[in-house]
């Protein structure tokens, strides 16, 4: 499994859809499958109450796909912004039960992300915001590919996708 992460309005649902097409690999979002085994959607604030306890559904539904033995991507998050709206990680043992072979972090311009963010679910984001909350995504992205010992690409942006999806191609993930 390759786990490709990145905030909210990065691209990775454009970037997971791309792989698809492109490779056949099957993908899917965290936050779907979340929302599937708790019978509830995400608000368009992407505020999170429950990190911790969504994990678990989560790391249920991904036993599930593995049990069919297919190689997928799931798309999900580092980071996400709790009940006060405060960046917070994700439990390192969730990646360490998820075991992901290799790792993809979507980065991408602030200025991007804020438009795609209005565009997409109405909401006003500051670009500062939008720039500690990468670089944080991206410090805890490099810490749990050093724990896992898994692979670690970090794209720069849209402009960057066509080589991350080579490289995935040419199995350098």
């Amino acid at each position: 499994m390759i786990f490709v992460s990145g905030i909210h309005g990065v691209g990775k649902t454009f970037f997971c859809n791309q792989v698809k097409e492109q490779l056949g690999i099957d993908t899917y979002s965290a936050s779907k499958l979340i929302a599937e085994k708790r019978s509830r959607n995400f608000s368009a604030d992407k505020i999170v109450e429950d990190i911790d306890e969504n994990q678990l559904f989560l790391l249920k539904a991904i036993d599930e796909l593995r049990e069919k033995g297919d190689e997928f991507i799931l798309d999900g998050h580092f980071c996400l912004l709790d009940g006060k709206g405060c960046i917070s990680r994700v439990p390192m043992n969730t990646y360490t039960s998820l075991k992901p072979d290799s790792i993809v972090l979507l980065m991408e311009q602030s200025s991007v992300i804020a438009t795609r963010r209005l565009q997409r679910d109405g909401v006003i984001v500051k670009e500062a915001d939008i720039e500690s909350f990468q670089r944080e995504e991206n410090i805890y992205a490099e810490e749990i590919a050093k724990k896992l010992g898994v692979p670690l690409i970090v794209s720069t942006g849209s402009s960057d996708l066509g080589n991350v999806i080579q490289k995935i191609r040419q199995g350098g993930l």
